[in-house]
């Protein structure tokens, strides 16, 4: 996006810098990103479309055998649909440097059409291949300019690669030649490039993105002194997956979350160990501005209630994850709001989450309209309560057109765009070395040779040095120079919605009550890893895709509940309670590794029993424990009671569960009463048969029953005497 261009600006350096033919569109003027390409808005888009592969030297002197002639390589692609013929192609610059950065940005946004009307320098005319190109069809073309063609002004000069035949120009790509300095003092420059992890942290996702993007970052920050902006979930999750596959790394905390993701294959495994290795070895000596766990948007969390726990949440996450970067100066006291924007709210916030320095860029802190120099990149912003905090201001216009250096065909034009931009900002005080800081976009994604060779060349035109962030930092910070701190409204609005914060910050305080409930001292895996999946969701890099935010929150959701879906309460069939007093058994099932500790509420849905508290119960790891809860009934009937696990800090654990119970109290006196009746009847009739069985024994004893056997009678001799008298002996 374009710093503010004031109207004197404009024309001055329209004047001292050369028309352009074609006015600009007012379209394009309020456009609030420059461009490096020669890409326009204009309706008459040209049919040939100019690559510039090749320009050098990237600063000329005219006096240097090894510099004195200006080579140009370029590729043509035919994007019409007729064929063309008569190909020609020239470089042609302007003769007078530009002395106004607002100079450039005109031209490098004018149309297809516009041309230098000042004097200019051009080259032969060359033939463009065969002299014709079908369409879909490609050639190159090599042109060279003697570089004293362009006379001895210092600075940069307006230029452009041009394609025509014998009706005009069918294609342009506009660019910049810059002068080798004299004796001046080379505009110190400072690159932060953002190493974050984006929307997906899974080990597979990082795998991808080490691939397309963290990998050529890190190759290609072969200078010390370019800083990185490390997100911890990049570290943490990589050093899991390489203790999962038995690579311990050392000094690293390892981020379970692989352990309950997709896991990578060999391959991506493979990939991401070597890439931690190769990020160890190049932090060494190097500023790394350590980023709270997963990059959150911090003007959305200043927003929203809970706000500032969750940024505490995520800098605690952060603890371990930089271990590995021993040779590195790790600084955690920098924060970085999204688009570098912040107002004194937002600055306020970080400051009470310890951040001393913020970055922020020439949009938010405008420099003063009436300066005729660009500013240093450093300011301090004063804020309410005599507080105040640094910050380092990045140049809009530089940080921008280093993005396009993503786009392997506008590299050339990015390095010569640049190239122009320091000579200038240097000539405005030759000898005042105002640090320039240079932000690149989070989704940056260059590749590797690219960033290098742009690092280099910078610094090797003369106009540029590199400095690190320290450095910049140390600079003091001129008075009176920028407006306060203002935020554009679309700015503003890209931040993530307070009503996703606060559900994320219920899902972190679900896995925090559920974490209190496991009898551990070593933190669960697939704990740590919801935590930190929740703590992803508030990254910078979902800004644009909210769309996709509630797909994301359910997936976290569920992942929780079946976090909690280990620890139960076993369902049976309905229970009948036939006594005043009972116990209700209730079995709670623990499928977890580790032993929990759980509340058990009951809860009754109507007022006909009665049930004591239950103690905290302790259920050891993959078991089962009932537990008898003693039970009052009140009154006949069903009842249905609510049984809940509850954490010791007061979260349900899980649904709650119906247990149906049959209320019948009578039942025990009815029981009671038969059981009675029943011992009193079978009482009586022992004691009736036993006082009957008396009576027949006494009336035995009375009159006793001859049982004798019967003697047969002999016959009595004659003269025997009568029988004897009862009671006398027979004789």
């Amino acid at each position: 996006m374009t710093t503010r261009v004031s109207r004197r600006g404009l024309l001055t350096g329209l004047a001292a810098g050369g028309a352009v033919l074609a006015a600009v569109d007012p379209a394009q003027a309020s456009t609030t990103r420059p461009t490096a390409s020669a890409t326009s808005t204009s309706s008459t888009r040209l049919p040939l479309r100019v690559v510039l592969l090749e320009l050098t030297p990237s600063a000329y002197a005219a006096g240097d055998p090894a510099r004195s002639t200006i080579v140009a390589r370029a590729r043509i692609e035919h994007q019409g649909s007729d064929p063309v013929s008569s190909l020609t192609a020239r470089l042609v610059a302007q003769r007078s440097p530009v002395v106004a950065r607002s100079g450039l940005d005109t031209w490098a946004r004018a149309s297809d059409r516009a041309s230098i009307t000042r004097s200019s320098a051009s080259s032969d005319d060359v033939v463009v291949g065969t002299g014709s190109l079908d369409p879909g069809a490609s050639a190159e073309v090599l042109i060279t300019l003697p570089a004293a063609s362009l006379g001895g002004g210092v600075g940069a000069h307006l230029a452009a690669v041009e394609v025509s035949d014998d009706s005009g120009r069918l294609g342009v790509a506009r660019t910049f030649l810059v002068s080798a300095p004299g004796a001046v003092t080379p505009t110190p420059l400072t690159l932060l490039l953002p190493l974050v992890a984006g929307r997906d942290v899974t080990a597979t996702g990082l795998a991808s993105a080490v691939q397309d993007r963290l990998g050529p970052l890190v190759e290609g920050s072969t200078d010390q002194r370019v800083a990185w902006a490390l997100d911890p979930a990049l570290t943490a999750t990589v050093a899991s997956v390489r203790a999962a596959a038995g690579t311990p790394t050392p000094g690293a905390t390892p981020d379970p979350t692989a352990s309950s993701s997709p896991q990578p294959s060999s391959e991506q495994t493979q990939r991401l160990s070597a890439w931690l290795d190769q990020l160890a070895t190049a932090s060494a000596g190097r500023d790394v501005v350590g980023l709270p766990f997963g990059d959150p948007d911090l003007e959305a969390l200043s927003r929203a209630p809970s706000g500032a726990e969750l940024l505490q949440r995520a800098t605690d996450a952060a603890a371990g994850a930089f271990d590995g970067l021993g040779g590195a100066s790790v600084r955690t006291d920098v924060a970085w709001p999204a688009d570098e924007a912040a107002d004194e709210d937002l600055l306020g916030f970080c400051v009470e989450g310890e951040a001393s320095t913020v970055v922020l860029d020439d949009r938010c802190l405008v420099p003063d309209r009436d300066l005729t120099f660009t500013p240093a990149g450093r300011a301090t912003v004063d804020l309410s309560g005599g507080r105040s905090v640094a910050a380092l201001v990045a140049d809009r216009t530089l940080s921008s057109v280093l993005a396009d250096v993503a786009d392997p065909d506008q590299a050339v034009l990015v390095r010569q765009r640049l190239v122009a931009e320091a000579a200038t900002v240097t000539l405005q005080r030759p000898n005042d070395a105002r640090g320039q800081l240079l932000v690149a976009p989070r989704s940056f994604a260059p590749q590797a040779a690219t960033l290098s060779g742009l690092v280099d060349d910078l610094e090797a035109s003369g106009w540029a040095s590199w400095q690190t962030l320290t450095a910049l930092q140390q600079t003091t910070a001129p008075d009176g120079e920028r407006s306060d701190p203002e935020v554009a409204a679309a700015t503003a609005r890209a931040a993530l919605p307070t009503a996703h914060v606060e559900d994320v910050e219920e899902q972190l305080v679900a896995v925090d009550d559920f974490r209190s409930a496991l009898q551990t001292s070593t933190p669960d895996v697939d704990l740590l890893s919801q935590q930190r999946a929740a703590l992803a969701l508030l990254g910078v890099s979902w800004r644009g895709h909210t769309d996709e935010l509630p797909r994301a929150r359910a997936a976290l959701a569920r992942a929780v509940q079946l976090l909690t879906a280990g620890v139960s309460i076993a369902t049976g069939s309905v229970r009948n309670l036939a006594a005043e007093r009972s116990e209700l058994p209730i079995t709670v099932v623990n499928e977890l590794d580790v032993p929990v500790v759980v509340d058990l509420v009951l809860r009754p849905r109507t007022p006909r029993v009665q049930l004591d508290a239950v103690p905290r119960q302790t259920v050891p790891a993959r078991s089962q424990q009932r537990v008898a809860v003693p039970v009052r009934a009140l009154a006949n009937g069903s009842v249905v009671v609510d049984a809940q696990l509850r954490t010791p800090a007061g979260s349900a654990i899980g649904p709650a569960v119906d247990i149906r119970l049959n209320v019948r109290a009578d039942v025990e006196n009815w029981i009671s009463g038969v059981v009675g009746g029943g011992a009193a009847g079978l009482l009586v009739l022992g004691v009736v048969r036993a006082f009957r069985k008396g009576r027949r024994r006494v009336d035995e004893a009375e009159h006793p029953v001859d049982t004798a056997p019967e003697t047969p009678e002999d016959p009595a001799p004659a003269g025997d005497s009568a029988p004897a008298e009862p009671g006398q002996p027979a004789k």
